[in-house]
């Protein structure tokens, strides 16, 4: 970052002197109780993470997942099987169009080195 002196020069501002800006500026926002405006996108994006990430995994069994994977990927049966309802329909919906299949590749590819407990499951 730069700024400009009052004699017309350049200086550097060091990342420290940066930080200490930025902690002070975030201490006065929180002594007054003002919270930076989140936009739109932003706030779409945060809302879609914190949903993911509240959301419970799927046990299913490994054998049975790798291989409607492996035969109906290309159509979301891997998806339908574990319960991803959303995800599954997107696939079907869209299988013409080979993007489905790529990421029934990215799939197997997650799925394949996770280990399997003693009943056999693993969680997607």
């Amino acid at each position: 970052m730069k700024k400009k002196n009052s004699g017309g020069t350049k200086n550097e501002v060091t990342m420290e002197e940066y930080l200490a800006a930025k902690a002070e500026l975030d201490a006065v926002r929180e002594e007054y109780g003002i919270r930076p405006k989140e936009g739109k996108i932003s706030r779409a994006i945060s809302n879609f993470f914190d949903k993911r990430d509240a959301k419970e995994l799927q046990t299913v069994n490994r054998k049975k997942y790798l291989l409607l994977a492996l035969f109906t990927g290309w159509m979301g049966g891997h998806r339908f099987y574990a319960r991803q309802w959303v995800v599954a329909v997107l696939y079907l919906a869209l299988f013409w169009t080979g993007f489905p299949l790529a990421m029934t590749i990215i799939d197997l590819l997650a799925a394949i080195p996770k280990e399997a407990d003693k009943e056999g499951n693993i969680c997607v």
